[in-house]
């Protein structure tokens, strides 16, 4: 895996889309697991440009893990109990699909 699409992974994870957009390929499929699923490079910027309207959340990226064809960055928001788990598969030096897990910590 090139150096440069992990970076882009990373970056996503952390909120920074913009960053990744680039090795993005125009009929990604982003699936957030349990809410929805965007498909095409331009929803996935609307929609990171909506959440970067409401500011940058607190995130850091744990543990990353590469793949042949996918990349892993699991990490939380230092802000809240909250973790994620983003799973991205890359063909041909591209972002063709990204799944998003998150959940909260579970209350004692």
């Amino acid at each position: 895996m090139k150096p440069k699409i992990i970076k882009a992974c990373e970056a996503f994870s952390t909120g920074e889309g913009e960053k990744a957009f680039p090795v993005i390929a125009d009929d990604v499929v982003w699936h957030i697991v349990g809410d929805h699923s965007i498909e095409g490079l331009e929803e996935v910027k609307a929609v990171c440009a909506e959440a970067a309207a409401e500011g940058k959340p607190n995130f850091k990226n744990i543990r990353t893990i590469e793949g042949k064809h996918h990349v892993i960055c699991e990490g939380a928001n230092l802000d809240a109990d909250v973790y994620y788990c983003d799973i991205y598969t890359v063909e041909d030096d591209q972002i063709t699909e990204i799944t998003s897990y998150c959940l909260r910590a579970l209350e004692e």
